[in-house]
């Protein structure tokens, strides 16, 4: 099915940037943008809503001119974010993504929707790996997660392993994490080439 599934989208910008000297990760400058610019740069065109899921909220954030929702419990990771701001969502289904994937593919709704509308949820793979937090999910799965949540569960993977979500081999460039100084270096690299194709 072709038509645009309506989806909002909960960026993820948890994480402490301790490989990057302990910065706001989301907010780091990738050439004229920072990674969370990006990142949501690439997603507006795809959902109907954006929300931004922070651990350390700040007004930084909120210039991006979205919802900004603090994580209930930031030592929780991910999983934590993710159930604070789906209360927020308004929209069928909810894309989640990292804010520190700023070359993510423009087409990620798309390319996730045959899976959704066969069983409600799909998760990327990349070069093999699992992206864990890159999924699209219906309210069904997103009612179970909040309940995997409440039952002690915080590992992402293994609500994925248990509710056998669908999984879709997608390019390994557009799930290109910056986590250290070496791949903020390659970003800007691959930046660059961009520009000058």
């Amino acid at each position: 099915m072709s038509e645009r599934l309506p989806t909002t989208a909960i960026v993820l910008c948890g994480g402490r940037g301790s490989r990057l000297g302990g910065v706001d990760k989301p907010l780091v400058e990738l050439g004229n943008n920072t990674l969370l610019g990006h990142v949501i740069e690439r997603l507006r065109p795809q959902v109907d809503a954006v929300l931004l899921s922070c651990a350390r909220p700040s007004t930084a954030y909120e210039t991006f001119g979205y919802s900004v929702i603090e994580d209930e419990d930031a030592d929780q990771g991910p999983l934590g974010g993710l159930v604070s701001a789906l209360p927020e969502v308004q929209t069928p289904w909810v894309l989640t993504t990292a804010a520190d994937t700023p070359f993510l593919p423009r087409d990620l709704v798309a390319s996730l929707a045959p899976a959704c509308h066969r069983t409600g949820a799909a998760v990327v793979t990349a070069g093999g790996h699992r992206q864990n937090i890159a999924l699209l999910f219906d309210r069904a799965h997103a009612r179970g997660l909040v309940a995997f949540y409440q039952a002690g569960g915080r590992a992402i993977h293994r609500w994925l392993v248990a509710n056998a979500v669908d999984e879709v081999e997608l390019g390994e460039r557009g799930f290109m994490n910056v986590n250290t100084p070496a791949d903020l270096a390659q970003a800007k690299s691959t930046l660059e080439r961009d520009r000058c194709a």
